[in-house]
């Protein structure tokens, strides 16, 4: 484990930013410790699309906040047509999201006076994010955690809790509630940005030779098994990082669809591990 030359006693402070350009303003949540050290690096976080971003919040911060008291600085953010970010849902397609990741790259890039970043995808935020990552040539440090790497599977789970918000969950118990033909969870996402995210699978997408990825889960699936195998195939060291499976939050049960998602102890595992090794 290195060493963390700061002032242990000094907090960790969180506050929000404001970046990107006039016309794509984007939200985020600044993590830093009054010690910063440049030299730690930073953390871009991403967050899950759709419902899963709005679960997510808490397990994400809490990781931020691990990893800015080693003096590197965090940053969570909405995307653009998301949460506190401007814009509206339909919005929310590929080549803006490619668009967000280089604004939040070159807003920790000013900060930290480089481009020692290392980038932390949670569930769906693994499809844009291995999309955009090969695009920057030089070897990246990458955390997916609980990655989702197959579009079409990712777009298929959300029509399956759609449906069963509507008709089986007893939300609408007295009365049948028909939704909009671009009405996906409370958003309102169009057939064609479905359609470009069903036709991703990031599987066989390999990052640039001499990267590194860190990858996080509760349970092993033949989508991971098979990025691994294509990376570890194009020279990229790969470090599985083993959850308790009994905290899996139960991602597709109805019931639990307006919850937190919160597992205490995995989210303090990762944390810990995150927190030695920040954009080595």
């Amino acid at each position: 484990m290195n060493a963390i030359a700061i002032d242990e006693a000094a907090a960790v402070s969180s506050g929000p930013v404001l970046f990107g350009g006039a016309d794509r303003r984007l939200f985020g949540l600044l993590h830093a410790h009054a010690a910063q050290d440049a030299g730690r690096g930073s953390m871009l976080l991403c967050a899950p699309l759709l419902q899963e971003g709005i679960r997510t919040h808490r397990a994400l911060w809490s990781v931020a906040e691990s990893v800015a008291a080693t003096g590197a600085t965090a940053l969570c953010f909405d995307w653009y047509g998301s949460g506190d970010s401007a814009g509206a849902d339909p919005e929310l397609g590929l080549a803006g999201l490619f668009d967000d990741l280089d604004a939040a790259r070159r807003l920790l890039s000013g900060r930290s006076g480089g481009d020692r970043i290392t980038w932390l995808a949670l569930r769906s935020a693994a499809l844009p994010l291995l999309s955009y990552l090969p695009t920057l040539v030089q070897p990246v440090d990458v955390v997916l955690w609980d990655p989702q790497l197959v579009g079409a599977d990712v777009v298929d789970s959300w029509r399956r809790q759609h449906h069963a918000q509507l008709y089986d969950s007893g939300r609408y118990a007295h009365a049948r509630h028909e939704p909009d033909p671009d009405d996906l969870l409370g958003f309102r996402v169009d057939a064609q940005t479905l359609a470009t995210w069903s036709s991703f699978d990031v599987t066989a997408t390999p990052l640039p030779r001499g990267s590194r990825v860190r990858l996080a889960q509760w349970q092993a699936c033949d989508a991971t098994a098979r990025f691994i195998r294509t990376q570890q195939e194009n020279a990229v060291e790969v470090d599985v990082i083993e959850l308790e499976p009994s905290e899996q939050p139960a991602w597709e049960e109805p019931r639990q669809f307006g919850s937190q998602a919160y597992p205490r102890r995995s989210v303090a595992q990762l944390g810990q591990r995150l927190a030695a090794g920040v954009a080595r």
